[in-house]
């Protein structure tokens, strides 16, 4: 348990510098309080454990500790955080009330999960003894409700130096199947989202809310075909390379009105995702004039060349939200 503890401290303290600004102001206390408080919380998480009355009521771990801290005249961040450590202990339960209290949670759920990957306890079909899917869906609960940035690349690099050797592309992949329980929406389009190699928890969760209700207004499903062409078209393309437009190329009207709105839409600035891809969408007039009038695949090199590029670059951009090419409505 010391041992556990001490990986925890650890973990604590690195989540903490990674959201010092957010608990700062939440808090009005400095970064040396704060840490010093990080480390009292996580070290005294698991005192009421020894306690006779959690021996006997094992069900009161945590909230003992609370009282037991408050009693003898800790910190207020401190007694809250041992209180809250366990939250979420189930699907719809209460989360912790500070992000300072959410990183103690969080510090406990990463270490059972890390630890339990480098000895292969990894959970198989049904079965899950040390109740690891549910310490996935309560970070991303966590981090979602508190809008927290969570990279699971970035975290699982930050963090697995402590810990016997392991896959951790099993780890990644295990966070990235919670995610599709986790998150309410058409599974198409959370696998959209994901396709666009989005690996912040927070950022994916506003990506599929804001797709999820474009997708299922009554109006998409009969506008969407348009927008399958377009992820059809740009299948071969290398969408990295800087898929340059040449606009003394443009033979067409419909190819300098398609380019002009699509260059309004890319230089726009935008309140959330949601603002964004209704923009994108938007597109869908200048998109079926331009495939009505403009042969993409033209025997000139050159110019299906450059159409292949405007296409690609407007599913580029779309693939930055969410790879369109997984929906299906």
């Amino acid at each position: 348990l010391e041992d556990k503890i001490a990986r925890e401290n650890n973990i604590a303290i690195r989540l903490l510098a990674l959201y010092m600004d957010r608990v700062e102001s939440g808090t009005g206390k400095s970064s040396a309080v704060l840490e010093k408080a990080m480390d009292r919380a996580v070290n005294l998480a698991k005192a009421d454990l020894m306690s006779e009355m959690v021996y006997e009521f094992t069900e009161l771990q945590g909230l003992m500790g609370y009282y037991y801290a408050k009693a003898l005249g800790e910190d207020e961040l401190v007694y809250n955080a041992i209180k809250e450590q366990y939250m979420p202990v189930g699907e719809g339960a209460e989360l912790p009330s500070s992000v300072f209290s959410s990183i103690v949670a969080m510090s406990i759920k990463l270490d059972t999960l890390f630890g339990l990957f480098s000895v292969g306890r990894i959970p198989t079909g049904s079965k899950d003894p040390f109740a690891l899917r549910r310490a996935v869906n309560g970070i991303v609960r966590i981090v979602t409700e508190y809008d927290l940035a969570f990279n699971i690349d970035d975290i699982i690099t930050l963090l697995k130096g402590n810990y016997e050797a392991f896959d951790t592309n099993l780890l990644s992949d295990f966070i990235i199947e919670r995610i599709y329980k986790s998150f309410d929406a058409n599974p198409s389009v959370i696998a959209a989202v994901l396709a666009s190699g989005e690996r912040d928890i927070n950022e994916m969760a506003k990506k599929v809310a804001a797709l999820n209700d474009i997708v299922s207004s009554d109006t998409f499903k009969e506008q969407f075909s348009t927008f399958k062409r377009v992820a059809n078209i740009s299948k071969d393309l290398d969408l990295d390379s800087s898929m340059e437009i040449d606009i003394t190329l443009f033979k067409e009207d419909a190819e300098v009105t398609l380019y002009n709105a699509y260059e309004k839409v890319i230089n726009a600035t935008y309140g959330d995702y949601q603002e964004e891809l209704e923009a994108l969408f938007g597109l869908k007039r200048e998109l079926d004039t331009y495939f009505d009038d403009v042969m993409v695949n033209t025997e000139d090199e050159t110019l299906k060349t450059n159409r292949l590029h405007t296409i690609g670059s407007l599913y580029k951009t779309f693939r930055n939200i969410a790879d369109i090419k997984e929906i299906s409505v």
